[in-house]
Parts: C-alpha cells; structure tokens; sequence
C-alpha cells in the first residue's frame, strides 16, 4: 500500500532525473526503478540489488553476481520475486516497466522506466525520455 503522498513525491523524484544525464551506477534504468519505488513506498523492495559501479562492465557483474546469489536466471525472474506483475495493457501510474532492450541496455537485456499516464519515462543519455507503451513491455506494482 503507498502512503499518502506518493504522487507528489513521484513527480518529485521524476522532475529531479527530466535533465539529469545517463551515469552508470548514478542515473541509470535500475536507479530509475529503485528511486521511483522508494518516493512512492518510503522504502523499495529493490534496493539491495544497487551496487556500486561506474561502468557498464561493473554493472554487468554486479548483477550477475546478484542473479547467481538468488538464483534467478535473469532480472525480470528477479524483479517476479521482489513485485507482483501487472498483466494489463496500461498499468496504474507509478508501475514499473520492463522493455525489451530496444533502448541500447546492452547489460540486462531489459531497460527499467515508469508508467506516468498512457506514456513510460525512461532515462535517456540526456534525460528522461518518454514512449507509449507497447504491447511486449512488462509490468510490476508499486502498490
């Protein structure tokens, strides 16, 4: 259940990444995920899955290293753990988006955005980018 509040505090968490340049381990999909959840929980399930790396290859271990720890085969069994999927066409604002690496995520196969109306936010080298949803993306609640 979100707290009272969690709107606001999600648009301020997304205000806050709009122009914030893509940084490895900084502004990245993952932390994009995490950070939304935490504004809208108080709290993310998937905070223990943030290492510390500064590149693409540091990233790429430290979630290896966290698949083989669970035991999971790859990120979306991993996130099937720690939320609930959503299996609808437009999930409620705030939902966590999981699409196909057509966004040059080349570590995870997967890049992480966030519903915010009929469109994802998703970071961009530049920013926050914003796209419809499509029919192969997954979902999980924050609720």
């Amino acid at each position: 259940m979100r707290p009272s509040g969690w709107e606001s505090r999600l648009n301020d968490f997304l205000e806050g990444k709009r122009h914030m340049p893509f940084q490895w381990g900084v502004n990245d999909c993952y932390s994009l995920a995490d950070g939304a959840l935490q504004a809208q929980l108080g709290e993310s399930p998937i905070s223990d899955w943030r290492g510390s790396y500064g590149t693409e290859w540091g990233c790429l271990l430290n979630y290896r290293r966290k698949l083989k720890r669970m035991g999971c085969e790859d990120i979306t069994e991993a996130m099937d753990q720690r939320l609930s999927r959503v299996d609808v066409w437009l999930p409620s604002r705030g939902a966590i988006c999981g699409r196909s690496d057509g966004l040059g995520s080349s570590v995870m196969s997967i890049a992480f955005g966030v519903v915010i109306s009929d469109k994802i936010a998703f970071i961009g080298y530049d920013g926050l980018v914003f796209d419809q949803v499509k029919q192969s993306d997954i979902f999980w609640s924050a609720a």
